[in-house]
């Protein structure tokens, strides 16, 4: 284990916390635990023991914990090591499948209930609403594993530059919009039939998945992009 760790800049979160103080101040953060494929249970140890029973850099593991509790947090330039690139781009792949695999069909799940109470016409277009937006969203992971991860895999120095520049230029905001048109139309179009706690529940899912979404956004442009940056920098 590294004892010179700097984490001095990670405020809410340190080494020496025990797994459970972490997760008491942010339940969110157990999602993490999954997509790093760490391993339950935790007994009593602290977040330096957990990542150096699993292989994980300290820093790192407090950095996405920290950009995942605090959407304004960022980390800074300096504490980034270009060995970190390899880890994130694991993180984000498991965090599209998160989304694929747990996040996207348990909510469309709850949609099934709330359809029941649902006359055939909207039922109709409210399916074909959500289904459209999932798709948008698969689409968009499976483009950014073609056009950003897998660059980012097979590039070498002489070219990485170049063929980084503009990925990430994809359309972030746009997947942010749709959430919120498809939150929109459930708050204020769902008959009177669809009960209140299945809207409320199926509302709180949509949310959910669009908070999670913005946060992969943030990982993306502000622990990716410098870590690509500070990787080309120790190659040259």
């Amino acid at each position: 284990m590294n004892k010179k760790t700097n984490t001095a800049y990670l405020s809410q979160f340190s080494p020496d916390m025990k797994i459970f103080e972490l997760v008491e101040i942010s339940p969110s953060l157990l999602s993490i635990f999954s997509r790093l494929n760490i391993r339950l249970p935790f007994g009593d140890i602290s977040v330096a023991e957990m990542c150096e029973r699993e292989g994980h850099s300290v820093e790192l593991f407090l950095m996405l914990a920290s950009m995942h509790t605090d959407t304004s947090f960022r980390p800074q330039k300096e504490h980034l090591r270009a060995e970190m690139l390899t880890e994130v781009i694991e993180y984000l792949r498991a965090s599209h499948r998160y989304y694929a695999e747990h996040m996207l069909p348990h909510t469309s799940a709850h949609l099934e209930k709330i359809l029941q109470h649902c006359g055939n016409l909207f039922k109709s277009a409210l399916r074909r609403f959500y289904d459209e937006y999932t798709d948008y969203i698969v689409t968009h992971f499976e483009e950014e594993e073609r056009n950003i991860f897998s660059i980012i895999d097979n590039c070498t120095t002489e070219n990485y530059s170049e063929q980084v520049c503009t990925l990430f230029d994809m359309p972030h905001a746009d997947i942010d919009d749709r959430s919120n048109d498809i939150a929109s139309l459930i708050f204020k179009n769902l008959p009177e039939e669809a009960p209140t706690t299945l809207r409320c529940t199926m509302l709180e899912h949509i949310y959910a998945l669009r908070d999670d979404l913005r946060r992969h956004s943030n990982v993306e442009m502000y622990l990716l992009r410098p870590l690509i940056e500070t990787y080309l920098n120790s190659k040259r």
